[in-house]
């Protein structure tokens, strides 16, 4: 993995294949800059990939049980080029308590903060404000 890789949001992904009609653009050049980069300059955790799924089949009404949805989804994702999935550690979900704590975040942000801690990112992709309240830069 490279040095400080920038770790990527579930929001962008989400706002990427649903097309989002205003941020989905912003997506896309984020998409295309990943996969145009080194493997390992962007990174996400295995956390993202589940989130993008349940938000994805909620928005265009379908389900979990739909391998087709599911397969379209993981693929578009895991074969960017510069990205590599990190997988949740039993680290993460303990540190992830603290940082809920110190940095006033739900669960779920405090588990993809903990993965970037891990991974030495400083930067995080993504247009959620709650992570400007943490040690990384964000930008959207």
């Amino acid at each position: 993995m490279v040095e400080n890789p920038i770790y990527i949001d579930t929001n962008i992904f989400v706002y990427w294949l649903g097309k989002h009609p205003i941020l989905g653009e912003v997506a896309y050049k984020w998409i295309k800059r990943i996969e145009e980069s080194p493997r390992g300059r962007y990174v996400t955790s295995s956390l993202t990939l589940y989130e993008v799924l349940v938000i994805i089949a909620g928005l265009i009404g379908r389900s979990l049980k739909d391998k087709a949805l599911i397969k379209e989804v993981i693929n578009s994702i895991i074969n960017l080029k510069g990205l590599v999935i990190e997988p949740l550690k039993s680290e993460d979900f303990i540190r992830a308590l603290n940082l809920m704590e110190k940095y006033n975040l739900d669960y779920e942000d405090a588990l993809h903060l903990s993965v970037a801690i891990r991974v030495d990112a400083k930067e995080i992709i993504s247009n959620d404000e709650d992570f400007d309240k943490t040690p990384l830069k964000r930008t959207i």
